[in-house]
């Protein structure tokens, strides 16, 4: 199965589903994933932006390796801004993507989001997918995701290891606790959805879509 993972920003697709990528390759999928702006707008003050973007994009690349993904495309739109851009231009963005993997599964940013972008995100994959893709998950990302009930959760209590390794990667964005986007808080939320499952560690997602013959 081919596998493509739309993210808003280098680090979200480790934050939202780095288990579920590894389970994917054990069984054999192969992982596509689409960073769809430069993710540092909100995060390069008081330092070089374009030495910034070089180095999200090489932790980018070392988690990929580590994870084993096959491909990530950089689309390095502005971080921050998708609201501000035409629906059209994005979904024909995502479109493109689509058209070239050709994905039986695609993930994706939730509707409900403090951050914009992943929301643009959202919409956009439903219209990018329509008619060509069977299946589609929204995964969540702690610190942004609102209203997130899932219905469908994923087993990694033994690839956990795995994602906090790929989280640590992440050398450009990584913060402290409690900061969401640090080790322990990744941790602590796949502990807390193993505890809603019934798991020692989980991810989360909602299905938004998922057609069986």
């Amino acid at each position: 199965m081919k596998v493509l993972i739309f993210a808003a920003h280098p680090d979200d697709e480790v934050m939202g589903l780095a288990g579920t990528i590894t389970k994917h390759i054990k069984q054999g999928d192969k992982v596509y994933l689409s960073i769809i702006t430069d993710g540092v707008f909100a995060k390069y003050f008081g330092q070089d932006k374009f030495d910034l973007l070089k180095k999200r994009k090489e932790d980018c690349m070392k988690v990929g390796k580590f994870l084993g993904i096959k491909e990530i495309i950089f689309h390095d739109l502005p971080d921050a801004k998708l609201d501000t851009l035409p629906q059209l231009e994005l979904n024909k963005l995502l479109e493109k993507d689509i058209n070239k993997i050709k994905p039986q599964r695609v993930y994706t940013h939730y509707s409900k989001e403090i951050h914009t972008d992943h929301s643009s995100i959202f919409y956009s994959t439903i219209v990018a997918t329509r008619k060509k893709v069977k299946e589609i998950y929204c995964y969540e990302i702690i610190g942004s995701t609102q209203e997130f009930n899932p219905n469908c959760y994923v087993d990694i209590s033994k690839e956990l290891k795995d994602k906090l390794k790929a989280m640590s990667l992440y050398k450009s964005t990584l913060e402290k606790f409690p900061n969401p986007i640090s080790v322990k808080s990744i941790k602590t939320l796949a502990e807390y959805r193993g505890i809603e499952s019934g798991l020692n560690a989980a991810e989360a997602f909602i299905i938004y879509k998922r057609i069986e013959k």
